[in-house]
């Protein structure tokens, strides 16, 4: 009987989700190093799974309310997600600034 040695394999990197892509891209374009980066992204891991609610808005509507459903209803559904990703968008980038706020401060106490 031979024995069989497992050796440890590097992890493969896991895909960024779209929110991980742009606080990415928002880290790059302040020129934060890769591992910058990956401490914000690591931190942030639970704030951007739950900043990545998707509204589930199913509606059965009658065709003789579909008129006003269109001249009413779907226009301000229209603005409430538009307001919901202007604050999100918001709420993302107060998050980002905290969070480099906060790393440039633990790089400074370990120099």
């Amino acid at each position: 009987m031979s024995n069989i040695l497992t050796f440890p394999v590097k992890e493969q990197p896991k895909e960024r989700t779209p929110l991980e892509t742009i606080v990415e891209q928002e880290l790059l374009d302040l020129n934060a190093d890769q591992y910058m980066i990956d401490v914000v992204l690591e931190r942030m891991e639970k704030f951007l799974v739950l900043a990545s609610f998707e509204f589930d808005l199913k509606m059965k509507v009658s065709k003789e309310c579909l008129d006003e459903m269109h001249e009413n209803v779907f226009p301000a559904i229209s603005e409430m997600q538009a307001s919901v990703r202007d604050n999100m968008n918001e709420i993302l980038t107060e998050r980002v600034l905290h969070e480099i706020r906060l790393y440039n401060l633990e790089m400074q106490a370990v120099r």
